[in-house]
């Protein structure tokens, strides 16, 4: 859910920011989806600019679409995917394993510690100005909506850290079924 809770922090709407309002937002840019699917392809539905044009960022969470495309393009030993809830935690780390990734000298761990901490960006926002918690019809929504994406995104990396920590089998009647593309396919 730490994916669905990072979609709820990140979208352009009016504030005051209620659930109540999010989930309306979320109706919506899931109609505008399932209403571009009756003509497109998943892939066409997420690189549409009307789908970008939306209160929500839905669709630059569809990352088994956008991942499909850098892998058609490139080897999968030369795309290196990180997780932006592990590169948040331990970010020395994180940084070191991208510069062993680009075969380059790695940064000192201790500077660079100094140097993130000095750089961190503060929330700004006061207690009263957070956002509320996320109605639990939202979240259901929301699994529902990125388990087929989640599915391919697991099986693209071979790895089950990718589908938000839960089974993805346990999401029924899910209308927003993706291609089951492959890499090179260009028919996604």
């Amino acid at each position: 859910s730490s994916g669905i809770n990072a979609e709820y922090g990140v979208y352009k709407c009016d504030k005051p920011v209620t659930p109540e309002k999010f989930h309306g937002l979320v109706v919506d840019a899931l109609d505008s989806f399932a209403q571009c699917r009756t003509s497109n392809t998943a892939r066409g539905c997420v690189y549409s600019t009307s789908t970008h044009q939306l209160a929500t960022h839905l669709y630059a969470s569809i990352y088994s679409v956008y991942l499909a495309d850098w892998l058609a393009a490139f080897p999968r030993e030369q795309v290196h995917v990180i997780k932006f809830e592990d590169h948040i935690a331990n970010q020395p780390e994180s940084f070191i394993e991208i510069c062993e990734f680009l075969e380059i000298e790695p940064f000192d761990k201790d500077q660079l510690s100094e140097y993130i901490e000095s750089h961190k960006v503060r929330n700004s926002l006061n207690d009263n100005k957070r956002i509320p918690y996320m109605l639990p019809e939202t979240v259901a929504m929301l699994e529902d909506f990125f388990a087929p994406f989640l599915r391919d995104l697991v099986t693209m990396l071979g790895d089950d850290k990718w589908g938000w920590g839960r089974p993805l089998e346990q999401n029924t009647g899910n209308t927003y079924q993706t291609e089951g593309y492959s890499v090179g396919d260009k028919e996604r």
